[in-house]
């Protein structure tokens, strides 16, 4: 029973791998560092490669100043090499917006690549492409300050998951990294699908995982790949994914990105048993006789959202708690954008349920 267990879940993982129809192309923003400053993003970097739909066009590591001490590239190789994907990479812009309108052009070049990175995908791509963030929105802010018209003709969506929802204090971590960028997002209108952190009456994207729940459904060499992160390792880590089975580090994991993801590569939560979920596409699901189970643990619904005048930066940069100050309409006969709202009491146990079937997947062969 266990090993036909560990069989469907692989199998279900890499349906995501043959979807039909066209692959959505994506550039990826992420904060992601080694070693870690929160191992959340390795977790949502092997969630992106483990969604076959998506066309990764690149991947911006966030923050480049901090990129220059702890880089985040060698996560980005260990997924590379486990799924023998190829994918551009580019570091973000060093300093926070000087204001909404910056387009950062007076920083230096050597961080200037992610900012290139996203209009020459917008410019290349015969598909609309979607935008991704898991940490600051600076190079996006960037981007449309620079080719806002781009922006409108070519992108699909963008999601940030960055800030607190309607109800919250209006102040978090992701926000603090540059707060004039995040108020930029705001006037992206309807290309703007926001995904909260944390908010009241479930405007939060946030859950918990257990680790060694997700990780131990995982192949050898992806076990490895958070072994490397979460131990800090400074062993190579090309050859780490191939040293053998490795301690899997206990505890619970912070998770705010997983239902964005899923919802940007266009799958459905399917309820295969009373705790035990599974994100696929609806073809794939009909193929696993699910088609009849679908559920809705999440949606994103119309806000209107204006951003008030001033607002200033965090001052204490060690424990920075960025704010600014939004007026929300909920409801709105004018929407400007829509917000993620988790819509289902199970939303806790949904979403590890379905992170876990689907990195059961990655790096298998179908």
């Amino acid at each position: 029973m266990r090993a036909a267990a560990v069989v469907c879940l692989s199998l279900l993982g890499a349906l995501g791998m043959c979807a039909e129809g066209k692959k959505i192309p994506i550039v990826y923003s992420t904060d992601l560092f080694h070693p870690h400053v929160d191992p959340d993003d390795h977790y949502d970097l092997a969630t992106l490669f483990a969604l076959g739909e998506f066309d990764i066009k690149g991947i911006i590591l966030d923050l480049g100043e901090w990129q220059k001490q702890r880089t985040g590239r060698p996560a980005v190789e260990q997924l590379m090499h486990v799924t023998g994907r190829r994918v551009p990479t580019a570091i973000g812009l060093a300093k926070p917006l000087n204001g909404r309108d910056d387009k950062a052009l007076d920083q230096p070049e050597e961080f200037q690549g992610a900012v290139k990175l996203i209009l020459d995908a917008l410019r290349e791509s015969s598909e609309k492409v979607v935008i991704f963030s898991t940490g600051s929105c600076r190079d996006v802010a960037a981007a449309f300050n620079r080719e806002p018209d781009l922006f409108r003709q070519k992108v699909k969506a963008y999601y940030p998951n960055v800030g607190d929802g309607p109800g919250g204090p209006q102040g978090e971590y992701n926000v603090a990294l540059d707060v004039r960028a995040y108020e930029r997002i705001f006037d992206m209108g309807t290309l703007l699908h926001w995904c909260p952190c944390y908010g009241k009456d479930s405007y939060a994207t946030f859950y918990v995982v257990d680790q060694p729940f997700i990780i131990g459904a995982c192949t050898q060499p992806v076990q490895n790949f958070f072994v490397y992160c979460l131990t800090k390792s400074k062993d190579d880590p090309i050859r780490f994914l191939a040293s053998g089975a490795q301690p899997v580090p206990k505890g619970p994991r912070k998770m705010w990105c997983t239902a964005p993801l899923l919802h940007a590569a266009g799958r459905r939560v399917y309820q295969r048993a009373d705790a035990d979920f599974v994100a696929l596409q609806p073809e794939q699901a009909a193929k696993a006789g699910l088609g009849d189970k679908a559920i809705e643990p999440y949606a994103f619904v119309p806000i209107r959202i204006a951003v008030a005048e001033p607002a200033e930066p965090p001052k204490d940069k060690a424990a920075p708690r960025g704010r600014t100050t939004l007026a929300f309409e909920l409801n709105p006969k004018e929407p400007s954008c829509s917000v993620f709202r988790a819509t289902d009491k199970r939303y806790a146990l949904i979403l590890p349920s379905c992170l876990k079937s689907l990195l059961a997947g990655l790096g298998r062969v179908p």
